[in-house]
């Protein structure tokens, strides 16, 4: 049972943010860090990627654990399942279908979760630039 009227729930859910996540800012000052730049964030590609590295075909996503259904650490909502559910359901299955229609373009993906981010960040980073580095090199 959800504790907000569906007019106060609406408003809450519209303040959540599609882009500039604490993950994401965090990601990025991270690579920035490393001397990885050249990125653009918020392009038109499917599935809007995070990053975009136009010049290597790579996009970025850092996806949120509840949003697209973490294996980790997704909690199944306890309210209001009938609406949830197929919503989250619907997100993994645009994520794949996005991808694929990325890979069709050339464009190279690579996915981290919020989670990772938050509790592993130089690992993931290493990830990141070992990644990076293999396909800047491919590419060059």
């Amino acid at each position: 049972m959800d504790n907000l009227t569906p007019a106060q729930r609406a408003k809450c859910m519209a303040h959540i943010k599609r882009k500039d996540t604490q993950a994401e800012i965090v990601f990025r000052k991270a690579i920035w860090h490393k001397g990885i730049k050249g990125y653009r964030i918020d392009v038109n590609l499917p599935g809007r990627p995070d990053l975009f590295f136009s010049r290597y075909k790579l996009a970025v996503f850092i996806d949120g654990c509840f949003w697209h259904k973490c294996p980790e650490c997704f909690v199944k909502p306890k309210s209001n399942q009938d609406y949830w559910l197929p919503k989250i359901k619907g997100n993994v299955e645009r994520d794949r279908e996005n991808e694929q229609k990325l890979k069709e373009k050339g464009i190279k993906v690579i996915r981290f979760w919020e989670h990772e981010i938050n509790k592993n960040l130089d690992q993931i980073i290493e990830e990141f630039v070992e990644k990076y580095e293999e396909i800047k090199n491919k590419t060059l």
